[in-house]
């Protein structure tokens, strides 16, 4: 029998735009609902926008450009459209949520997704709590789990209530207070958040979670981070989050970071002696390696971590093309070199290193310009 604590940290998921993406398109033209899909969007975050601006500019007689203009304004203002629209023109936001969020055709476009499913399921709920934390109203939150095949994943969730005036949401603290106290989390240190929104992100890094911004492949990263982390799918929580993660070793992922062992990504192969590589490709003895190819396991393609992947203990600090000298042996920008592999390092042949025709002299090593002393 599992041992639950009841101090448990809360790991809160935003469920819009974050656990199906941005980019979730119509996969065919509808002709049974009565939404026109030919004047809109044909992905879900498209259409909402396109829907809210149609309900802005048929409720208060504007024209679309003016809709379009308010509605941005009042988003921005509020944290939601339906804020500005209830707190300004008396409309009733249930109402609105009738209109526009469950008017969507979502069962048309969102499917079971089981590779979410086997992402939440492999998070070890002896050691966090899962909750879902949203904008939208209960309705709408349902529905999208319910297709996505993850209803029964969380423990709760706390979602705007549209029934009450003025309406508590996301960015306010009010509303990150309000998640706390229904999540019954401990303090704020003890929350860990996942959101695509800026403005949601950088807000609850501010109170104090630990908060990773989704920012999806196709879009631009912004230029100052909206949070600690910055992930491009949830995939990316396994190595971003990996002690909250259970112990899959025998598929090739050990999330313990403090043991010397790092995870398995996409396309990981296992390293020598055990370890292995995180997002790396044909890794040798690499612990730690992150989002490397070839074994680079540098991060963000720079640089190598607190002694990951060296041969015997010897490693790249901080070093694009860093040397490491000790018994003539090398680096060269983190990638292939170790023990004679792939001809980058000869070592007991006279002590030299010889690489695209340079050579080392004394144990020396000379390499794009970086000269090492043995």
């Amino acid at each position: 029998m599992e041992f639950i604590k009841l101090d448990r940290p809360v790991f809160f998921f935003d469920i819009d735009n974050c656990l199906y993406p941005k980019s979730t398109w119509l996969p065919v033209l509808l002709t049974t609902t009565s939404i026109d899909i030919g004047s809109i969007g044909h992905n879900i975050h498209d259409m909402m926008a396109d829907l809210i601006n149609d309900y802005f500019a048929r409720h208060l007689q504007l024209s679309a450009e003016d809709a379009k203009m308010l509605h941005q304004r009042y988003y921005k203002d509020y944290g939601l459209a339906i804020t500005g629209l209830a707190l300004h023109h008396k409309v009733a936001p249930l109402e609105f949520n009738k209109e526009v969020d469950d008017a969507l055709p979502l069962d048309d476009i969102i499917t079971p997704n089981p590779q979410l499913r086997r992402l939440l399921a492999d998070i070890d709920r002896t050691k966090v709590k899962l909750w879902l934390f949203t904008n939208a109203y209960i309705t709408h939150a349902q529905r999208v789990i319910r297709l996505l095949g993850i209803e029964d994943m969380f423990e709760g969730i706390t979602y705007c209530d549209y029934s009450k005036i003025p309406i508590t949401c996301k960015p306010y603290s009010e509303m990150y207070e309000k998640a706390e106290i229904e999540a019954g989390a401990s303090s704020a240190d003890g929350c860990f958040f996942v959101d695509d929104s800026y403005l949601n992100c950088y807000h609850s890094q501010q109170r104090g979670w630990t908060t990773a911004h989704l920012v999806e492949h196709l879009e631009n990263g912004p230029e100052v981070k909206a949070a600690q982390y910055q992930i491009k799918e949830l995939e990316e929580l396994r190595w971003t989050f990996p002690w909250f993660f259970k112990d899959t070793s025998t598929e090739g992922t050990v999330p313990d970071p403090v043991n010397g062992v790092g995870m398995v990504g996409p396309n990981g192969v296992n390293g020598v002696n055990g370890e292995h590589d995180m997002k790396a490709l044909n890794g040798v003895n690499g612990a730690y390696g992150v989002n490397g190819v070839n074994g680079v396991n540098r991060v963000n393609g720079v640089n190598r971590v607190k002694g990951a992947n060296g041969v015997h203990g010897k490693h790249e600090i901080h070093g694009i093309a860093g040397v490491d000298t000790a018994n003539g042996e090398c680096v060269v920008n983190g990638a292939y070199g170790v023990n004679g592999e792939n001809g980058v390092d000869n070592v007991g042949v006279d002590g030299l290193d010889r690489r695209n025709g340079w050579n080392g002299m004394n144990s020396a090593i000379r390499l794009q310009g970086v000269c090492g002393k043995g």
